[in-house]
């Protein structure tokens, strides 16, 4: 075939796998969990030459990283919690909330800052919340908070 119908891309390097790029928050609170599984990842990639944008990425966030404890108070949503909720359709939808460096929405680990987990921040079973979404707000109901 002519180079000239190839694409320009085509002769890249498949380019490495970035990572998000989080910020560390001013408040950097995790949970202990994910304080504990981020100076275990670090120690991996440190110890094999892992990717070393992520080794700076976890390096400053462990720099500033608290670990929160559960609150007291159990059956409020806080860092920590997993909550269920169900909307009127009856769909159910499970989120974590959980500091930054910990955060991976696709798998329901909400950061504490993020919108979402903001609008589920220190609701109880019974609450009604509006999870924003792009195009508009869900209604659901807080089912069920576990630490």
């Amino acid at each position: 075939m002519s180079k000239a119908f190839t694409k320009e891309s085509d002769d890249l390097p498949d380019s490495p796998i970035r990572r998000r790029g989080i910020p560390v928050p001013e408040l950097n609170l995790v949970t202990p969990a994910g304080l504990a599984a981020a100076r275990a990842e670090l120690e991996h990639l440190v110890r094999t030459g892992g990717d070393p944008d992520r080794v700076r990425e976890l390096t400053d966030h462990l720099a500033t990283a608290q670990a929160a404890d559960p609150p007291v108070d159990r059956t409020q949503v806080a860092l920590g919690a997993t909550v269920t909720l169900v909307d009127d359709d009856g769909n159910r939808y499970v989120y974590r909330i959980v500091g930054a460096i910990e955060s991976d929405p696709k798998s329901g680990k909400l950061g504490w800052q993020s919108p979402l987990a903001q609008a589920l921040w220190g609701a109880k079973v019974g609450d009604a919340v509006a999870l924003p979404r792009a195009g508009g707000a869900i209604d659901a109901e807080i089912e069920r908070v576990d630490y």
